[in-house]
C-alpha cells in the first residue's frame, strides 16, 4: 500500500513529514487490531453493560422516572451525522488536493478511502464509550431533578417557611399541616433510600464501563496526543518557512485533516466526562441542601449515610487507571504542550 502513495500520493517536501506520514500508516494499522482483539476479549464486559443499565432502567421506572431512550437515540443520530459530515469533508480534501495531477480518478478514489478507513473504527470506539458515559450522565441528571423536587418540597414545609408565611389559622389547620408534614417526610426518606440505591447500581455501571473501554481509550488518548504534539510542530515548522501559497496549501492541507481528526478526540471524550461528573458532583450538593432544609431525624440520618456513600463512591473515568477523563486532562495536555 505505501508505494502507491509515494507514487500517486503528495505527502509532503519536508524528510519529517514523510517518515511521520508512514509511521501514522502503520500505527493506524496497529491500532485497528489491537481494538478488534480488545473489543473481542471485552465483548462479555460490554453484555454486562447492557444488563446492568437495563435493570437499572426497571429500577428508575418504578419511582415514576421515565426512561431515556429517546434522548440516547437522538444523541447517537447526531454522532453519526457529524461523524458523515466530517467523512464526506476529508475524502473530498484529499481526493482534491492531496494526489499527483497525473493521477487516475479510480486509483485516487481507492488511495482515498483506504487512507480514510482507519477512522471510521476510532470513531465507532470513541461514540461507544461516550454513549454509556452520556447514559450515566442521563441518569445522573433524573436523579437530580427528583431531588430538587424533594427539597423544593423540603423548603416549602420547613418551620422557616411556614413562619414567614404564618397567618392566623385555626387549630384543624395546625392538626392537618402537622400529619401532612409527616406523610411527606416518610415519602422523603422512602424516596432518599431508592436513590442511594440507584446510585449504587449506577457507580457499578461506571466500573464496568472503565473496564470494558479502559485499554480502548488509552490506546486512543495516547496516540491522539503524540500525533497532535507532532503535527502542531511540523505546523509551526511550515509557517514558519517562506512558502509561496499554492505550496504553503499543499502542505498545510493534509497536517490540518490530521489535526481535525485527532484533537476533537481528546476533547470530545473528555468533555463528556467532564460533564458527567460535574451532574454527579451537584448530586452531593443537592443532598447537603435536602440536609440543612429538613427536620425529620429519620430522612437526616438517611442523607449522612447517601453523603458517606457519596464521598466513597466518586464518579471517576479512566483510561485503564493511567490517567483521568476529565477537563484537567485537557489542561494538563495544554500546558506541557
Amino acid at each position: 500500500m505505501l508505494p502507491y502513495y509515494k507514487e500517486y500520493y503528495i505527502i509532503s517536501t519536508f524528510a519529517l513529514n514523510q517518515i511521520i506520514f508512514e509511521i501514522l500508516i502503520y500505527a493506524d494499522l496497529l491500532l485497528i487490531c489491537t481494538l478488534a482483539i480488545v473489543n473481542r476479549i471485552n465483548a462479555q464486559n460490554l453484555r454486562t453493560v447492557v444488563v446492568l443499565v437495563e435493570s437499572n432502567d426497571r429500577t428508575m421506572e418504578k419511582m415514576g422516572l421515565p426512561q431515556i431512550y429517546h434522548a440516547l437515540f437522538v444523541y447517537q443520530i447526531k454522532g453519526f451525522v457529524i461523524f458523515g459530515i466530517f467523512t464526506v469533508f476529508f475524502l473530498t480534501v484529499i481526493y482534491t488536493w492531496q494526489f499527483q495531477e497525473s493521477t487516475a480518478k479510480s486509483m485516487k478514489f481507492y488511495l482515498t478511502s483506504l487512507s480514510y478507513f482507519p477512522f471510521p473504527v476510532i470513531y465507532i470506539s470513541i461514540i461507544s464509550f461516550c454513549f454509556w458515559v452520556t447514559c450515566i450522565k442521563l441518569k445522573f441528571c433524573q436523579l437530580n431533578q427528583l431531588l430538587l423536587s424533594m427539597l423544593t418540597t423540603s423548603i416549602s414545609e420547613s418551620p422557616l417557611h411556614k413562619r414567614s408565611v404564618k397567618t392566623s389559622n385555626d387549630f384543624e389547620n395546625t392538626i392537618s399541616s402537622v400529619f401532612r408534614n409527616t406523610r411527606e417526610s416518610n415519602g422523603n426518606t422512602s424516596k432518599m433510600r431508592s436513590v442511594k440505591q440507584i446510585h449504587l447500581e449506577i457507580i457499578k455501571i461506571v466500573k464496568v464501563v472503565n473496564d470494558t473501554f479502559g485499554v480502548q481509550v488509552l490506546l486512543l488518548m495516547t496516540m491522539s496526543v503524540i500525533f497532535t504534539t507532532i503535527f502542531l510542530y511540523i505546523l509551526y515548522r511550515i509557517v514558519s518557512l517562506d512558502l509561496s501559497t499554492n505550496e504553503l496549501m499543499r502542505e498545510l492541507i493534509s497536517i490540518i485533516c490530521w489535526l481535525l481528526i485527532y484533537i476533537p478526540c481528546v476533547l470530545y471524550v473528555n468533555h463528556v466526562c467532564a460533564k458527567t461528573i460535574t451532574e454527579a458532583t451537584n448530586m452531593g450538593d443537592l443532598v447537603c441542601k435536602l440536609y440543612e432544609s429538613s427536620t425529620d431525624k429519620e430522612f437526616r440520618a438517611e442523607i449522612r449515610n447517601f453523603t458517606l456513600q457519596l464521598i466513597q463512591n466518586p464518579v471517576i473515568f479512566t483510561a485503564y487507571g493511567f490517567f483521568n477523563l476529565d477537563h484537567a486532562f485537557i489542561q494538563g495536555v495544554r500546558i506541557h504542550k
